[in-house]
């Protein structure tokens, strides 16, 4: 990867299956665009959905069942990692997905890989602004089986954000309610960004909610939150 400081900013969008990562990366991306920044989307993706249909065809239930948490790790460790090197030369980036995904993933599924996994991502710079979209493991779920191309289960989506909040990246997060609108989501975001990267808009105006505060809560799971930073209620 190029070094941090060669890139002007790494924003990356981060949470459970189902928060909506995707929708709101793309929204961003496309919303830098038409404000003249040269802006690069990248699905930072991990294969696993692509692992899991061939265990499905293969009669099993996803690629842990398949391969064993080791190695679909393994596997998912280096394809996040080629996904984000053919984005080494963005100026911005908006990330959908970053490497606290796969810390995350890794704490759930095989916590004693962690170590392995933070140095095979070691090379990828830290993220100027991580956008952490919070939504109701229930709700997500309902979201994924509408969609219809994943299989996530409840429990599996609780024990996933209990993860990522349990990260020491987490005192990074802004936390952001996903459970919305999409249109009052992407509002929130665009604030919190021109917030966070002034340099992105010289002379323009700050749409902010004001000072974002640090604090611990306990989360929309029931699970407490480390320090971190959550973008409040319109």
């Amino acid at each position: 990867m190029v070094p941090h400081e060669s890139r002007r900013a790494t924003i990356a969008l981060i949470g459970i299956d189902g928060a909506g990562k995707t929708t709101q990366a793309t929204r961003l991306a496309e919303w830098l665009t038409t404000l003249g920044h040269p802006v690069r989307y990248r699905l930072a993706a991990s294969g696993r959905r692509v692992l899991g249909n061939a265990a499905r065809h293969l009669g099993r239930r996803d690629s842990v069942a398949l391969l064993g948490p080791r190695m679909a790790l393994r596997a998912e460790t280096w394809l996040r990692h080629a996904n984000l090197v053919a984005a080494r030369n963005a100026p911005i980036l908006v990330a959908d997905r970053y490497d606290v995904c796969q810390y995350a993933r890794t704490r759930m599924l095989y916590p004693a890989m962690e170590p392995w996994v933070r140095r095979r991502l070691s090379p990828h710079p830290d993220p100027d602004v991580t956008l952490f979209l919070e939504i109701p493991p229930e709700v997500a779920h309902l979201r994924v089986k509408e969609r219809g191309i994943d299989h996530e289960t409840v429990d599996e989506l609780i024990a996933l954000d209990a993860a990522y909040r349990s990260l020491p990246e987490a005192g990074e997060y802004v936390f952001v309610d996903a459970n919305r609108e999409p249109d009052t989501v992407s509002g929130d975001i665009r604030a919190e960004v021109r917030s966070a990267l002034p340099g992105l808009f010289p002379g323009r105006a700050l749409l902010s909610h004001g000072p974002l505060r640090r604090h611990r809560r306990v989360g929309i799971s029931g699970i407490p939150h480390r320090r971190g930073r959550r973008l409040p209620r319109r």
